[in-house]
């Protein structure tokens, strides 16, 4: 089973350098510029923050039929893995030291009241990896989900052209959640009902964010008002209960935590529940944490989860440790060509550095340097590519349910669409749960 691919090569359709020649290539090229302008309707346009179109790349794959099940399986069990670390954290003095998570985000993380119901309602896997025997987990990410919302889109239109619609349809691939035009704001109010807010309490919504452009909460918004809610989009420290929103949604990664230092009402407000947001704060900031997976790799840790679960974590999550703590400076210089150095609150693939890419002299200098510290050192995984370009799989879970998949590509090995990144559709084999 694990030599298996991960997308069908059958089903595997590319117009990319370096891909082979397919009879459909100028059936699909058609069709991607069909894709483009629709693109350019649905989700650049309502980003008004952006004139940046969403980067679509030509190409549409189906994971293989026998290979999703068991990928489903593993993604869903590491998933219940971090959630399994999000709630030992406020208890666990040792996985606090390890993660060292700074002291502002820290003390909330403490307050929250009931830290044994701590869920990841929404989380972003992305991976890297060509087979089932090869793919592993490179990051999660609790708190992004324009990505989602833009991949879903994309599969949306590719369906509504005439050739790869009608080629779908013959493939009998099923539609994903993520393709439905409104499903993020529809689950943020279902979350607000569960969680005891009324109707009239979820009708308007507080989208709270970092300062300068997100093009996130311009999608978000946009769902929000065709599922008849009204948004206002605000700086966490400008929250008032005098807004009268009850219920929102946080975008933030805590690369430069000091912002929070001003976000008091804000955060005792999401503490109390007197704002409802899914992935709460002392969920959000320990998953954000890309030290959780040198925690699921780590056989100091492996206590915190049940003997079946360590399986299936060393199977599908890379060898990870932290830097001065699991692995010497020595030893991460003397292996420099097959490791990786990350921050552990990184994101864009800004902080990625890949051993192999420097030379010895300036990747001793790197893991040496003592800002350096306590970052993730990681096993390099070599990525699946389509044609000439490297390609990752995006794996978006939604209370523990795949709620569908992307894949980015790239001419760089840090694949991200934010450093010349295009998104590529891949479709499930799998009908929607």
């Amino acid at each position: 089973m694990d030599d298996l691919p991960l997308i069908d090569p059958d089903r595997d359709l590319a117009a990319v350098p370096g891909a082979a020649p397919h009879p459909l290539h100028a059936a699909l090229l058609k069709a991607h510029d069909e894709v483009r302008r629709g693109a350019e309707e649905e989700i650049a346009r309502p980003a008004a923050s952006s004139s940046v179109p969403f980067p679509v790349l030509p190409a549409v794959g189906v994971l293989h039929p026998a290979a999703e099940p068991l990928l489903r399986r593993r993604v869903l069990t590491a998933v219940d893995c971090l959630q399994r670390i999000v709630r030992a954290y406020p208890g666990n003095p040792a996985l606090q030291g390890f993660l060292d998570v700074p002291p502002v985000l820290h003390r909330w993380i403490l307050r929250h009241p009931h830290p044994e119901s701590l869920t990841v309602d929404f989380c972003r896997l992305d991976l890297f990896g060509d087979r089932l025997g090869t793919v592993r987990i490179l990051e999660f990410n609790a708190s992004s989900p324009g990505g989602v919302i833009g991949a879903g889109t994309v599969a949306r239109l590719w369906r509504r052209t005439p050739a790869i619609g009608a080629l779908l349809d013959q493939w009998r691939v099923p539609v994903a959640r993520f393709e439905d035009e409104n499903w993020f704001a529809a689950w943020l109010v279902a979350h607000g009902h569960a969680r005891g807010l009324t109707e009239e309490q979820t009708r308007h919504i507080g989208l709270f964010h970092t300062a300068g452009k997100d093009r996130d909460r311009y999608r978000i918004a946009a769902q929000c008002r065709r599922n008849g809610r009204t948004t206002a989009m605000r700086l966490p420290s400008d929250y008032s209960p005098a807004d009268g929103a009850r219920l929102g949604y946080l975008k933030f990664v805590p690369a430069d935590p000091r912002p929070v230092h001003h976000w008091e009402r804000f955060c005792a407000a999401v503490t109390d529940g007197t704002l409802v947001i899914p992935n709460v704060l002392a969920e959000r900031w320990v998953a954000e944490n890309k030290l959780c997976l040198a925690v699921m790799s780590d056989p100091r840790f492996e206590g915190l989860f049940p003997p079946p679960e360590r399986a299936t974590l060393r199977t599908i999550v890379p060898w990870s440790r932290k830097l001065g703590d699991g692995i010497t400076v020595a030893q991460a210089v003397a292996e420099r060509t097959r490791l990786v150095l990350k921050a552990p609150y990184g994101y864009f693939g800004s902080s990625v550095r890949i051993g192999c890419e420097h030379g010895p002299e300036e990747w001793a200098e790197l893991v040496g340097a003592p800002r350096h510290r306590g970052w993730l050192v990681q096993e390099r995984v070599a990525p699946a590519t389509v044609g000439a370009l490297s390609r990752d799989l995006c794996v978006a879970v939604l209370d523990h349910t795949v709620l569908g998949y992307a894949s980015r590509a790239s001419r760089s090995s840090v694949v991200n669409v934010r450093r010349e990144g295009r998104w590529q559709t891949v479709l499930s084999s799998l009908p929607a749960t």
